[in-house]
């Protein structure tokens, strides 16, 4: 007779209201954020899936903006769960110890390391596909904080569909008089013609009916600071939350129909993230004032 050895307990801490830290001691590195260090270069980040590079996702420069590439389609099953959650996730429920402690079977699949567990919602556009011009990063504002003449000549397309905000949050530094928007994407791993439209449609009757059926996303914050924002002749900042989804892609497609903002479960890597501070914010740190940030992006 053999005995199963429990996974050891994760050790989980508030950091800011809704947003806790959980230490992973022996994920399985299922789903990994690689860095590739590049010699007089920003280090690349990339997400790995299954122990290959899946996408590219931005780079660790503190004056750089978000993007995401694709580079091997993700191939995630579509006929089964990928870890198998209890039902009692989806319960209306503070993000908390016991929570978190639900969520090991997802957990386990990380690597090993720190992460930040929180949630948001996200009223959803879209899906937008590569090269649509109605996405953010065909807008001309983007373009021109980020010197950008033509998306694609700057590999910025990424042969992959997406969702974005419909608008962005808002942050305002009054000792700068800088207006941040905050632009939030969400990148499916399956494409919505792999999806089951019966699913869908079961989700969208929920939705509609009251039900805010969680989504779990691997989330990143990521915000650069471009040179014109530093020396303050540019007043506009753009920032990004970002994510790939674990489980959900039905119920998103959903709240997507439903017209109703999507409800996230964020599994954040810190090591996919950056956050530079602007001149106010000194005399924090930039792991102490994303924490500040995520606790705002809770759902109202």
């Amino acid at each position: 007779m053999t005995s199963e050895t429990k996974p050891p307990k994760l050790q989980v801490t508030a950091v800011a209201e809704g947003v806790v830290r959980v230490k992973v001691p022996q994920g399985k590195g299922f789903f990994k954020i690689a860095v590739e260090k590049r010699h007089g270069e920003a280090n690349s980040l990339f997400l790995e899936v299954n122990g290959a590079k899946k996408f590219e996702v931005g780079n660790d420069c503190d004056t750089c903006h978000f993007w995401f590439k694709m580079l091997d389609t993700p191939r995630l099953p579509t006929s089964r769960k990928i870890a198998n959650l209890p039902k009692t996730i989806q319960l209306p429920r503070p993000v908390d110890e016991a929570l978190v402690q639900e969520l090991a079977p997802m957990l386990d699949l990380m690597e090993k390391g720190e992460y930040l567990v929180f949630e948001t919602s996200v009223n959803l556009a879209g899906p937008f596909d590569s090269d649509d011009e109605g996405s953010y990063f065909f807008q001309s504002e983007f373009m021109e904080l980020w010197d950008i003449e033509d998306p694609k000549e700057e590999g910025l397309l990424s042969g992959w569909e997406h969702y974005e905000s419909q608008r962005p949050r808002v942050f305002r530094h009054t000792e700068t008089n800088v207006i941040e928007k905050q632009f939030d994407f969400v990148v499916p791993l399956v494409p919505r013609a792999a999806l089951k439209e019966e699913y869908i449609k079961l989700y969208q009757q929920m939705i509609q009916n009251g039900d805010r059926p969680r989504v779990l996303m691997l989330g990143m914050y990521q915000r650069g600071i471009p040179e014109a924002v530093k020396k303050g002749s540019v007043k506009t900042l753009h920032s990004f939350m970002a994510g790939f989804l674990l489980d959900g892609h039905h119920k998103v497609a959903a709240y997507r129909r439903a017209g109703v903002p999507a409800k996230f479960l964020v599994i954040l890597s810190p090591k996919a993230s950056k956050y530079a501070l602007m001149p106010d914010e000194k005399g924090s740190t930039p792991q102490a004032k994303m924490e500040e940030r995520l606790a705002a992006l809770k759902p109202a």
